[in-house]
């Protein structure tokens, strides 16, 4: 969805702010960015000086042919001096905040087409088989699944030191190998 919309930010020579799901983890925010997506991007597990980020988008504009910059906002991520707003206090059945829903959009490409029915697929077969409390799960590049626990025992953020740049404001790009593909994985498991 950024990929598409950053045609717009350039054609009418914009700063464009996008909001994406990710209330207490930003790495749907810092995989995109990672990609190309955007220039920059603010997560939950830092909290941001504006002034800076205003500067960075700047000078990514000015040197950028279309003139403009993108950057992601994941839902949660904060400026120094503020805290995270709930625009109701509305629960779910388990006790977390309700979100609202802005835009879900974007055309699939091939991963987010199979991925979803392999997964299904083998959810059905865990049930079939009679197995109970596994998820499946993508490991090692290859489809398996592991206990429940293994992902919930856990909170999942992005680790600021080692794949944020706090005065950049973007992923690091450094030091790739034998890194998991997605940053939010582990070996565990």
């Amino acid at each position: 969805m950024t990929n598409s919309l950053r045609t717009s930010a350039g054609s009418h020579e914009r700063f464009m702010v996008l909001e994406v799901f990710s209330r207490y983890a930003g790495f749907t925010a810092m995989l995109p960015t990672m990609a190309g997506a955007a220039n920059r991007c603010v997560i939950p597990e830092h909290k941001f000086d504006i002034e800076r980020l205003t500067e960075l988008l700047v000078s990514d504009r000015q040197k950028n042919p279309s003139h403009y910059s993108v950057v992601l906002v994941s839902e949660g991520a904060m400026f120094q001096g503020g805290e995270m707003v709930f625009e109701a206090e509305t629960t779910n059945a388990f006790g977390h905040q309700k979100l609202g829903c802005l835009v879900r959009c974007g055309d699939p490409d091939a991963i987010d087409s199979i991925v979803p029915m392999a997964y299904g697929n083998l959810a059905l077969d865990l049930l079939l088989s009679k197995i109970h409390g596994r998820l499946v799960v993508l490991r090692n590049g290859r489809y398996d699944n592991m206990p429940i626990d293994t992902v919930t025992a856990s909170k999942k953020v992005v680790n600021v030191k080692e794949q944020y740049n706090i005065d950049r404001l973007r992923p690091h790009y450094k030091s790739f190998e034998m890194k998991p593909l997605f940053i939010m994985t582990s070996e565990v498991g």
